[in-house]
């Protein structure tokens, strides 16, 4: 079975964004990790390296602490209804 998550080309029905000398379009700067500070350009290479790994390993944990957060608030909602049932207050 073939994979589509990893193409060779390019699908030619998407224009290249910033491809070819007219390009009207301004280069857009990308803020690495979702970071804007003056520091970060003064990180070497290996620095960068190990930023993007403490990154995904903060994103993973923020994802992770979300998903309990919500699990419980879909308990306290369901124990407040049961309260309000039992108070008499639907």
């Amino acid at each position: 079975m073939r994979s589509t998550s990893t193409c060779a080309a390019a699908p030619t029905t998407q224009v290249l964004a910033g491809i070819g000398h007219n390009s009207k379009q301004p280069a857009v700067k990308s803020k690495p990790f979702g970071i804007r500070a003056a520091w970060l350009k003064f990180a070497n290479e290996v620095e960068l390296r190990r930023l993007a790994k403490l990154h995904m390993r903060i994103e993973r944990r923020k994802r992770g602490l979300d998903d309990l957060v919500t699990e419980r608030q879909l308990i306290m909602n369901r124990c407040i209804r049961r309260m309000r049932r039992q108070n008499g207050k639907n």
